[in-house]
């Protein structure tokens, strides 16, 4: 198994038409958000969408849009893949810094929108990546990490994958 060290960043990730039919669907006003009362433990709530968890996929849209990406990510063995949306905010909020996995495997963060919102990267490092439509940020499940929300746009939407 591969142990990223660090990150990876990969712009225009997915196929144009792939990734417009996939954002016009999950912005839209049909697409099933739930409502989540942490992103980590003490911290505040958000909306999400479980596309794939407890080694199953447990969505409708995981056939037609997150097979294609796990393909492209060449992923062996998955954990889980939820889909994230911070609403708009006035002032910037951090939500805590956390590893999404106790163990070696891989988290990739596939942003939807761009906005000025980031994630923060590595607790010491604190590394800014900035989210930008269609870019997909690759790294060890075991770094820290946080979340920053947006004061731009009305939605900061990313999609969170855990794999091997």
């Amino acid at each position: 198994m591969k142990i990223l060290k660090k990150f990876e960043i990969k712009k225009n990730f997915l196929d144009q038409k792939d990734f417009d039919s996939f954002k016009k669907v999950i912005f839209s006003s049909r697409f099933p958000w739930y409502w989540l009362e942490h992103q980590t433990r003490n911290d505040k709530g958000f909306f999400a969408h479980t596309f794939y968890s407890q080694y199953r996929p447990d969505s409708d849209f995981y056939t037609p849009f997150i097979a294609p990406i796990i393909q492209k990510l060449k992923c062996n063995m998955l954990s889980d893949i939820r889909a994230n949306c911070l609403l708009k905010n006035n002032k910037r909020y951090f939500s805590e810094f956390h590893c999404d996995r106790p163990y070696d495997c891989t988290t990739a963060i596939l942003y939807m929108n761009t906005n000025n919102g980031y994630t923060l990267l590595g607790e010491k490092e604190k590394t800014k990546i900035k989210s930008e439509e269609n870019k997909i940020l690759i790294f060890n499940s075991q770094t820290k990490h946080c979340a920053v929300s947006q004061t731009d746009t009305e939605k900061r939407i990313v999609i969170n994958f855990n794999y091997i």
